[in-house]
């Protein structure tokens, strides 16, 4: 039985130290991320040892102070108040690494916080000169003099900053790292009571070991960075690395490697063939490239960092994996056959912007390494950079323009073979940006359905028709009715009727003005499609196939829908005139044979629209007749030509 010098119990303190040993070696064997969030942790840890190792030697040296020199007993008790503060700043620091206040207020945001624990270890450190802390009297030892109390308020500055940052930026941080942070600072000011309560109980280091296991368990465990099946860093720690990097200005490279018809492989081998494959390559790169982290993005694609490496310095990386993929990942049950790749490199020197604009750059470059299919490394160009520069400002402007609710329509006229007039409207989504001009849907729209926006995007558009219906008198123009596409995802949507209605509703218009526009790519639930058809049917709404012949046509499906307008794809309609095909031709007479309203797309000049017209299609839509226009041009546009003769 060990016998104390001191009347201090130290049960809780020595408590804490095998578990803090145990895990400072956990973390430390798992691969942690260069991040800032990442070094204020270790800080904390590291400190929190020093604290409690230093506060119960201190304490007992304290008591034979008189047996050894008193510069030891000076320079313990400064270790532990030392360490004691600077774990509390840390602490701080990692809530303001959580919430990123170096961009949101710039740094000297964070030195200036900063301060109050630099003021306290300057008191700390001048203790034996300045006698601010405490004192070691030679006759009567240890004693706390008048600046005592500056660590304790140092400590609850910092609980309290945090809280505070917690709560000002409680909307961009993730709910599980915004309650760990809170439960860390409540045990930390409970430990602060319950040390000033019980005096001569050490328990501070305990309560401080019960904040970092909170912390470990909600947002710093590294097995929450890794990818379970592969075993290397997941697509989290590639974003919350990147980020980091991009807000610290930290230039770095990225070499990316994609398997070839990964789904293919992975139906053919089957998925925990192509897992043990996965997790070969991985174990490989990670041995044979120390100088990179290497991640696991997910669809058989690996990235690999690096702050130093250049296109000349990959050169021999790119060859070495080449060679190693020519043959199979079998050693452990792995794919028995080479698996081909696709290599990309983008340097260091090309800017980054965003987590975003690092993926979106990964994305394309893959993209680009598939079509050109060659053996080479494919470096992201100036082309590719170009692009990516405009697809980031197309993606603002279309998250601005969904917010503030200043998504346009144009609209387009449609012919009446039989009336000889414009007796229709296609509305059209437009997206306008003051550097960029109009943006062609063709560039927004599949970006609103990768960023998840389409759905808001379908409702504008859909209360903008609605708005346009509600405003102008449609009879008098002769305007039989409007057509507004829906994407593939509102589709899905089970409360689309409901919201389609309600939207119809709020700018009071009956819904038998509109027909909706439904792509073959959009019949994926054919029994949620019927059921959302059936009941916007009952609302008067029409239904018009889109786009039929762009796709691989399924001529079943598309006939068990109550589908009562067919709009052919333009292509066939460029086709037939370019004399490549007749396809045109059959297409057209099975849709009569069904009596379905046929509408043919891509019209470009008197003479399409007479031959279109004769082979019996209903109405005509295309350039011949009008590009699409906003709606005040339209309306003058159709007042002017009420009466023109198209065909004649």
């Amino acid at each position: 039985m060990w016998t104390w010098l001191s009347d201090y119990n130290y049960d809780f303190a020595l408590a804490t130290i095998p578990i803090q040993v145990i895990l400072m070696i956990v973390y430390i064997m798992r691969q942690q991320l260069p991040t800032r969030q990442s070094r204020s942790f270790m800080l904390v840890m590291v400190m929190n040892i020093i604290m409690t190792v230093m506060d119960i030697i201190s304490c007992e040296l304290n008591e034979v102070w008189q047996e050894y020199p008193i510069l030891l007993s000076y320079a313990l008790n400064i270790a532990y108040f030392l360490a004691f503060i600077i774990r509390g700043w840390g602490l701080f620091d990692y809530a303001a690494s959580v919430v990123d206040t170096a961009s949101r207020w710039g740094r000297k945001f964070t030195l200036i916080l900063a301060l109050p624990a630099l003021f306290v270890c300057g008191l700390i450190l001048s203790t034996p000169w300045a006698g601010t802390i405490f004192t070691m009297d030679p006759v009567t030892g240890y004693h706390n003099l008048g600046w005592y109390n500056s660590i304790y308020f140092s400590t609850w500055f910092y609980i309290i900053a945090s809280v505070l940052l917690m709560l000002v930026c409680r909307k961009d941080v993730v709910f599980k790292a915004k309650t760990g942070i809170y439960i860390c600072n409540v045990i930390l000011a409970v430990g602060i009571i319950y040390r000033h309560a019980f005096m001569h109980v050490l328990v501070t280091s305990y309560f401080s070991l019960l904040a970092i296991l909170i912390i470990y368990l909600t947002t710093q465990n590294p097995d929450s960075f890794r990818d379970r099946v592969v075993d290397v860093l997941n697509r989290a720690a590639f974003t919350e690395m990147v980020m980091d990097f991009v807000l610290h200005k930290r230039q770095f490279s990225c070499f990316g490697i994609s398997i070839k018809n990964y789904s293919a492989y992975k139906t053919v081998y089957g998925s925990e063939t192509m897992y043990k494959s996965l997790r070969e390559i991985g174990l490989w790169l990670t041995h044979e490239f120390r100088s990179f982290y290497v991640f696991y993005l997910g669809n058989g694609q690996m990235v690999m960092l690096n702050h130093d490496a250049e296109y000349n310095d990959i050169q021999n990386l790119a060859i070495k994996i080449q060679e190693r993929f020519h043959y199979a990942w079998s050693e452990n049950g792995g794919a028995q056959v080479p698996l081909p790749i696709n290599l990309v490199f983008i340097s260091k020197g090309v800017p980054k912007n965003s987590v975003r604009s690092v993926e979106l750059g990964l994305e394309q470059a893959f993209v680009e390494a598939e079509r050109r299919d060659n053996a080479m490394v494919y470096v992201a160009d100036e082309a590719l950079l170009t692009k990516l520069k405009r697809q980031e400002r197309v993606r603002l402007q279309l998250r601005k323009a969904l917010r503030d609710k200043t998504m346009e329509i144009h609209l387009q006229p449609l012919y009446n073979v039989h009336t000889g007039k414009l007796t229709a409207l296609e509305a059209l989504a437009r997206l306008r940006d003051e550097q960029l001009g109009f943006i062609p849907p063709a560039e927004f729209i599949p970006l609103a359905e990768t960023e998840g926006d389409i759905m808001e995007l379908g409702r504008q558009i859909f209360a903008k028709t609605c708005q346009f219906v509600s405003e102008t008198d449609l009879d008098s123009l002769g305007i039989e009715f409007l057509t507004v596409n829906l994407s593939p995802a509102q589709c899905m949507n089970y409360s689309l009727g409901d919201e389609l209605e309600r939207i119809a509703m709020q700018h009071r218009i009956s819904m038998d003005k509109i027909r909706l526009e439904v792509t073959e790519s959009a019949i994926g639930d054919m029994d949620s499609l019927l059921e959302q058809m059936r009941r916007l049917k009952n609302c008067g709404v029409g239904f018009l196939l889109d786009d039929f012949g762009a796709g691989s046509s399924n001529l079943v499906r598309v006939m068990n829908l109550p589908f009562a307008m067919v709009k052919i794809d333009m292509q066939l309609v460029w086709s037939y005139f370019r004399s490549a095909s007749n396809m045109l031709l059959h297409i057209v007479r099975m849709f009569q044979e069904d009596k379905m309203t046929i509408i043919i797309e891509g019209v470009e000049d008197k003479h399409m629209a007479q031959q279109l017209a004769k082979m019996g299609c209903d109405y005509e839509q295309g350039y011949y007749f009008s590009r699409p226009l906003p709606p005040e041009e339209l309306l003058v546009f159709l007042q002017e030509h009420r009466d023109y003769d198209w065909l004649t």
